[in-house]
């Protein structure tokens, strides 16, 4: 009879001391590191967040560029509507932003995080007041001019 038998690589060598100071050394290093790139990426994500005076001034932009072109302006407290092309603009508060809509139908953010937003009424022209959510406030004072034109009755 032929006897068989597992043989076993046998490995006396074990866990050293050694092995366990250098993991616990590589899992401080990457414990410590970790604070760091959350860091990284809060401030990553700050900064991806535009400022309010970034918004202020694209909405304040497009706002003056299509007053000059809009015609049967009326201004309320917190709304503005105009006709450009045969279409009605309107921009007005809605919850915490401005929004502009055309024909009474869409919904398209123009400005955000608004805490407080009023319009009033002057000689060919109009008053902006608007606060932040963070309490920053601005105000703006728009002109606007309409000439008729020769095909259009007085």
């Amino acid at each position: 009879m032929q006897k068989k038998s597992a043989c076993l690589k046998e490995n006396h060598k074990g866990y050293t001391l050694l092995e366990v100071l250098l993991s616990f050394m590589v899992f401080s290093m990457i414990s410590f590191c970790i604070p760091f790139f959350m860091k990284g990426f809060d401030t990553i994500k700050n900064e991806m967040v535009p400022p309010y005076y970034y918004e202020w001034t694209l909405f304040t932009q497009s706002l003056k560029r299509e007053l000059w072109n809009g015609k049967d302006i009326v201004i309320e407290p917190n709304k503005i509507s105009f006709t450009i092309n045969d279409e009605q603009i309107t921009y007005e508060k809605y919850q915490q932003s401005i929004r502009r809509r055309v024909n009474d139908s869409g919904h398209e953010v123009v400005l955000q995080s608004v805490k407080y937003f009023s319009l009033s009424p002057l000689p060919q022209g109009m008053h902006i007041e608007l606060e932040f959510i963070n309490g920053e406030k601005v105000e703006k004072e728009f002109f606007y001019y309409y000439y008729q034109t020769a095909e259009e009755p007085l």
